[in-house]
């Protein structure tokens, strides 16, 4: 009787959780901890303020299930503004706990026991056990990874306190091999642009494609995870770069998930939302009643007031260039460190990649330390850096379905202050 306490779905994901792992040892060691993807500094200021004001002035009551009226407008607003998508905030757009429980209400609204869900890998690791609750099945397509870049032909891009992104950094989709994973099915496909962890930016090329192979499985639903869709480098500005939500033929298919959290440096604020096409909204609205059934009304109208206040865009424009100074220091850093390390240039979010195939590990850290069970080589490289350098990055192996493709490359946050950055960086050298 006492096996069968605990649901079979969540055998799987029982152990501790792999950043909260990472954070311990970061403790622990007293390491830089440049793996989990949230800011180290502060928030801006006037989102402070407007939570202190509202505070003072919200009745603290339940608001509409689907979002306060007056965040839903400001945000559908700002996104028509910067996006060019006119959303009609009451019947296509719907605000959840962040953007993880706006995904986890997308799926359960919207997926099927036995329905597929194609991912492109390296994909966040949330989405496998999302999927997987609603009964559905998770499919990885891999994306592969450009040339090996040297470190001379990476910083001889570098101009103008920035290294330039080129197609030798690119990741590319085999469209073939996601042909043949398309059937009868297949439900969704997950377009996660920037993407986590690697950056990249889906190219408008890359989006007519898949338009064009979509139009043969009328019945697939497209995902777009724009979490870090202020993050943009490379000439595109934030917001603005190409995108399913606004893609001609991707947008009647499409559901849009986005962050406030992440847009404002605050992922603590829990605020999220999906924009798509009323089909699509009405079921996810009825998910969010029955999940959360209405967020903090004080955040909502906070937020609300944020969104009101950067409209003219600002603020985004600061903060993007800023992640850029800062994904341009960290990836010099790993250049130049003692590693011998491959890196790609990022196009945008929070994160890059390097390859850790040429670095030599003790073989101490290949076995675990609760189990000595083997260990795969990223897993082993994020605790020799944690245990002899002082430094977290974070495994990449967790975001392919093929553990042993993703079993070379290790993901680095740069979304922290520049003391943080610098004093990893001479940590690694």
């Amino acid at each position: 009787m006492q096996d069968n306490i605990i649901a079979d779905r969540m055998a799987p994901y029982l152990q501790l959780q792999m950043y909260a792992k990472f954070t311990q040892l970061a403790v622990k060691n007293s390491c830089v901890n440049m793996g989990q993807g949230f800011p180290n500094f502060p928030p801006p200021q006037f989102l402070r303020q407007a939570i202190a004001e509202e505070a003072l002035t919200e009745s603290l009551q339940y608001t509409m299930t689907a979002g306060h009226p007056r965040l839903m407008k400001a945000a559908s607003d700002f996104f028509e503004k910067h996006m060019g998508v006119k959303v009609d905030s009451a019947k296509e757009m719907v605000a959840s706990s962040g953007a993880q429980s706006v995904l986890a209400c997308v799926f359960q609204a919207l997926l099927n026991p036995n329905d597929e869900v194609i991912c492109f890998d390296p994909a966040f690791d949330f989405y496998r056990p999302l999927i997987e609750f609603q009964g559905a099945k998770h499919v990885g397509v891999p994306l592969k990874p450009g040339q090996l870049n040297s470190k001379a032909s990476i910083l001889n891009r570098f101009e103008n306190g920035k290294i330039k992104f080129s197609k030798e950094d690119e990741w590319h989709l085999d469209y073939e091999y996601l042909e043949q994973k398309l059937n009868a099915k297949t439900k969704m496909i997950i377009l996660n642009s920037p993407q986590n962890p690697i950056g990249k930016v889906f190219s408008i090329e890359e989006l007519d494609r898949l338009a064009e192979i979509l139009e043969k499985h009328p019945q697939i639903i497209v995902c777009e995870d724009a979490a870090y869709h202020h993050v943009v480098f490379g000439g595109y500005q934030p917001f603005s770069y190409p995108r399913c939500i606004t893609h001609p033929k991707l947008k009647s298919k499409t559901v849009c998930v986005t962050s406030a959290g992440k847009m404002f440096s605050a992922t603590g604020l829990r605020i999220g939302f999906a924009m798509g096409d009323e089909k699509y909204i009405k079921a996810i609205k009825s998910a969010q009643t029955y999940h959360n059934f209405c967020l903090n009304p004080v955040l909502q109208t906070a937020t609300a007031k944020c969104l009101e206040q950067t409209i003219d865009g600002q603020y985004f424009t600061e903060i993007r260039d800023l992640y850029e100074e800062q994904s341009t220091m960290l990836l010099k850093g790993l250049l130049e460190s003692r590693l011998n390390l491959h890196c790609w240039v990022p196009q945008g979010g929070y994160f890059l990649v390097t390859d850790i195939s040429d670095v030599e590990i003790p073989e101490k850290y290949f076995k675990d330390d609760q189990d000595g069970h083997q260990l795969t080589k990223d897993f082993a490289f994020a605790y020799y850096t944690a245990c002899e350098i002082g430094v977290v990055c974070i495994p990449c192996s967790p975001y392919f379905e093929n553990k042993e493709l993703g079993s070379r490359f290790v993901r680095w946050a740069f979304c922290k202050t520049t003391e943080t950055i610098q004093d990893a960086c001479n940590r690694l050298k």
